[in-house]
């Protein structure tokens, strides 16, 4: 392409452009999925399928609600494995 070829006719000249569009681009798009897209989502998942994650939630609610006796037997069983 003639149009191409005059304004990178050096590669030099086309690599320092590719790096300060590229660069820039590339950051954008991994910050923008690691917080609204993939990242999320997964840890989402992740947390809800991990069963000491939901052993730990239904423990806090019941401290958090003054059944501590029932939140020690939740608990009891990851301690065990220590």
């Amino acid at each position: 392409m003639p149009a191409l070829k005059a304004i990178f006719s050096q590669l030099l000249i086309f690599a320092a452009t590719f790096f300060l569009v590229y660069v820039p681009v590339a950051t954008v798009i991994g910050w923008y999925d690691y917080k609204k897209f993939a990242v999320p989502i997964d840890a989402s998942l992740a947390a809800r399928t991990s069963p000491w994650n939901r052993d730990i939630a239904k423990a806090l609610m019941l401290i958090a609600e003054g059944r501590n006796t029932e939140a020690k037997e939740i608990l009891k069983k990851w301690a065990e494995k220590l």
